[in-house]
Parts: C-alpha cells; sequence; structure tokens
C-alpha cells in the first residue's frame, strides 16, 4: 500500500482502497478529539466516585460509598410501608367487620384481584367459577358455609392439608374397597340424579334410596342436601366438583374423591388471606351489598 494525493481533496491517501474507494489520510476533527478526551477525564473520575472495577470477591468501593443495591432496598421498604398503610384496615378490622363495610370492594377491588389471580386462579379460574375438580367460588354453593370466618379458616388451613387444623373430608371408595355391592352402585347412582332432576331410571331408584339411606346419608343429610359440619356436597342441585354425570356418578362412588386445598396461613399473611376472604365473598354476592 503506497500513500498518494486524492485528486478531487488534494489530501493525502492511506493508501487502502475499497472498490475504488480512497480513505483519505486526515486528521480527527478537533472537536472530536476534545470529546474524546473529556469523556476519558470524566470516566476517570466516575471510576474513583463509584464502585467500579470488580476483584475475585469484592469491588471497589467508591469514595462516594455509593449502592444501588441499597438504593433499590430503601425503595422497597417505602413502597411496602405505603402499602401497609393504604392496607391498615385489613390488619386492624377481623374479616367479619370488613365485610360489612360497603365501599371496600370498590376501593380496594382491583389490587385483592392480583393477589387472587396469582395464588388461586389456577384451580378456581380467573372468574372463580372453577372447573372440573375445583369447586365454584361465585355461587351460593358452599362445602364448609359461606361465612367470612369460615371461608378465612378454610384459606388459613386448606382441606386434607398438612396443617393441624385443617378441614379434613373424604368420600370413601365404596365400589373399591368392598363396601358396596356393583348392582348396589348403580342403584345409587340412580337415586343421586333424582335428588338433582336428572333423568334417571325410577325402578332403579326407589331401590337405591334404601342404600342412599344407609351409606350415603350420614354425611349429605336424608334428603342429599349435604352437611356444612362435614364438608359433604349437596346431592340435590346442580352444582357438582366431580361432574353430574352417570359416568362420573359411578366413578365416585367406586373409587371415592379427597380433593386437597393447600393451607395459606404459611404463605400469605393474615392481612392477605382476609383480603382473599373478601373476595370470593364478593363474587358470591354478584355486586350486591
Amino acid at each position: 500500500m503506497t500513500s498518494e494525493i486524492d485528486q478531487a481533496s488534494g489530501q493525502p491517501t492511506t493508501g487502502h482502497e475499497w472498490d475504488g474507494i480512497r480513505e483519505l489520510d486526515t486528521p480527527v476533527p478537533r472537536s472530536m478529539s476534545l470529546c474524546m478526551w473529556v469523556s476519558i477525564a470524566a470516566s476517570a473520575v466516575l471510576w474513583v466516585l463509584y464502585p467500579a472495577f470488580p476483584f475475585i470477591n469484592d469491588y471497589t468501593r467508591g469514595v462516594l460509598g455509593y449502592s444501588s443495591r441499597t438504593t433499590v432496598t430503601q425503595k422497597v421498604n417505602q413502597g411496602n410501608a405505603a402499602r401497609q398503610a393504604a392496607f391498615r384496615i385489613f390488619a386492624d378490622k377481623t374479616v367479619t367487620e370488613l365485610a360489612q363495610i360497603p365501599d371496600l370492594k370498590h376501593r380496594f377491588g382491583e389490587a385483592i384481584g392480583v393477589l387472587y389471580r396469582d395464588n388461586c386462579s389456577a384451580c378456581h379460574g380467573r372468574d372463580l367459577a372453577g372447573q372440573a375438580n375445583f369447586p365454584n367460588l361465585a355461587d351460593a354453593h358452599w362445602l364448609w358455609s359461606g361465612t367470612p370466618d369460615d371461608i378465612e379458616l378454610t384459606l388459613q388451613h386448606g382441606i386434607n392439608h398438612s396443617s393441624e387444623d385443617t378441614r379434613y373430608a373424604e368420600m370413601p371408595a365404596f365400589g373399591r374397597d368392598g363396601m358396596l355391592e356393583k348392582d348396589e352402585i348403580a342403584q345409587a347412582v340412580e337415586y343421586v340424579l333424582s335428588l338433582s332432576g336428572s333423568d334417571h331410571d325410577t325402578g332403579l331408584a326407589e331401590i337405591g334410596a334404601g342404600v342412599f339411606a344407609d351409606s350415603c346419608a350420614a354425611c349429605h343429610g336424608d334428603a342429599g342436601t349435604g352437611g356444612l359440619g362435614n364438608g359433604a356436597p349437596s346431592l340435590a342441585d346442580g352444582a357438582w366438583i366431580y361432574g353430574g354425570s352417570r359416568d362420573a356418578l359411578h366413578e365416585t362412588l367406586r373409587h371415592g374423591r379427597a380433593g386437597v386445598m393447600p393451607g395459606w396461613a404459611n404463605r400469605l399473611s393474615p392481612e392477605e388471606i382476609r383480603m382473599l376472604t373478601l373476595y370470593v365473598l364478593w363474587a358470591g354476592q354478584d355486586d350486591k351489598p
């Protein structure tokens, strides 16, 4: 590569050429050179003032002692303090008292909805309407009553959970464990279908009434309307957790059911559990006070 003079500009070239384009050997503009040296000087000052260079087990701290971790921690603490102040009402009042405050849903419903979706919607759905094997929380059908205190207790300790105070309920496996014969299960199923007004075999249902009285009424009640004290659902309405079809009822009677609701006392604060209790109550009120 040999340097030569560019005919158009009269400037020497570096000898480099790309597709007929020659590189001029001109000095860096003074303004750009000044910017470069200013940036280098500023960097040197910042290296001294702020954390900059890493070591194996540490890093240079900087003379100002600045720490982004400290700044973030302060911001988080400020946010938590503001949140505690905003939601203090949930710490100062019982869930029954909170349920009597008419404007609470308007004030906190959206924020509590985020808490619900983060922790509960995977099972009960974003609209609280439930899904197969998980109950609807937005209707009037309850396993353990729908009072504020009872809902709060269920949220705290769960159902069939490891907590010592959990609610416990289990549907026996009448077929698998040999408590009922195959024909007795078929008769009981037809009787249960009749309780909810579904299509059924009248003759088998009449016989099944006796099977139900002997084996099922202790939990579900003589009329099949359930027992809020033991978690046995009503069989006389259209609300089903595991399905109300003939096949689903056969499956339930043969193999039993033992749904698990986690206890949230060790994962959520008492205030958050009260919030979720109210959210469930509001869903069942259909926007009525």
